[in-house]
Order: structure tokens, then sequence, then C-alpha cells
């Protein structure tokens, strides 16, 4: 299985660079005003991951993603995560600001058992592969945008989980949010 997973990610990553490999070398002498953004999600209290983004524009269509989160998930019945994470990914411009973005989230998890009163502290690698359009304007002189994405996701890898959550994750190995919402600014 986690081969076909990654096999999976492997093929949509080279499908996005690949064939625009060409489009990419015509778009090089585009001017790229601004190469770094800062981003937050202002609706992360709601579903318990807290994250904020730095973008690097390497091309007028590519960028690299970094940045730190915590994840604080509480599960009925079971217990909650609390997770510090990295955040590494790439997003690809596909037409204007619509986007296609990969995430890959290597994390600690001291996922605490509500039932049995115990932390179960692990490794955990989640990825998450979104669908966005950025919307620009400026606040003032300051360059802001809003950037709203469609997420879908699922755990590649989880380390000492209980039996509690490992059943929860059988039927509920996918997650799917309604569209994200980031604010942030541009330098």
């Amino acid at each position: 299985m986690i081969a076909k997973v990654k096999t999976i990610v492997l093929l949509a990553f080279f499908g996005l660079i690949i064939p625009n490999a060409q489009a990419q070398s015509n778009n090089e002498q585009a001017e790229i005003k601004y190469r770094h953004t800062i981003d937050v999600c202002p609706i992360s209290p709601l579903f318990g991951i807290w994250a904020v983004h730095y973008t690097y524009r390497l091309t007028p269509k590519d960028e690299l993603i970094t940045g730190f989160s915590y994840m604080n998930i509480k599960f009925d019945g079971i217990g909650e995560t609390n997770s510090p994470a990295l955040i590494l990914g790439y997003r690809r411009y596909l037409w204007k600001n619509l986007h296609f973005e990969y995430e890959i989230w290597p994390a600690y998890d001291n996922f605490w058992e509500s039932n049995e009163q115990k932390h179960y502290p692990g490794f955990d690698l989640w990825n998450e592969f979104r669908l966005g359009y950025l919307f620009d304007f400026k606040v003032g002189n300051v360059p802001a945008f809003v950037n709203i994405q469609w997420p879908l996701g699922f755990g590649l890898y989880a380390s000492n989980k209980p039996q509690s959550f490992k059943e929860l994750e059988k039927d509920n190995r996918f997650f799917y949010f309604p569209p994200l919402i980031f604010v942030g600014l541009k330098f």
C-alpha cells in the first residue's frame, strides 16, 4: 500500500514538472515582482490545525513552500493529537492565479489516548494535495492576498498509535476540508 501511495505522489509531482519545462523556459523572462510571501489561516481554530507558510517564488509559475504547524485535533471518545510539524511543499501555477500544490508534513505526535489515560509519542508523515486560487489586493501600499484552497490528504506513515486510533483511521483514511482560507503578505 505504501509503495502504491509513493508511486502516486511521484507521478503527480513529475506530472506537473516535466510537461511544463518548455513553458517554464518561455516564461522565465517574465518579471517576478515579489519573491516572498508569508500566510496564515484565520479559520484554524475551527479544525485544530495552526500553520504559518513561507513561500519563495522560483519562477513566475513555481514556488517552494516551507513552514511550521501545530495540530491539536480532538477525536471524540478516543483522545487528541498534539503534534508540531514541519511543512515542505511545491506550488505550480496552472493559469493566472489558479494553482496546484503538494505539501508533506513530517511531525512528532504525542497522541493522548483518553480511555487509557496514556500518551503515545511517535512520528507521523502526512501529505496533502491542494487546488486553489490566489486573490491579490493591496492594503494601503502593502501587497496582500487571500488564497482559497480545497485540500485532499492522507497519512503516509504513523508510528506508535493506540489501537482505538488505528480502528478510526481504517474508516477515515482520507481527509477533506471545506475550502481553506489563507491570508498573507508579499514582499
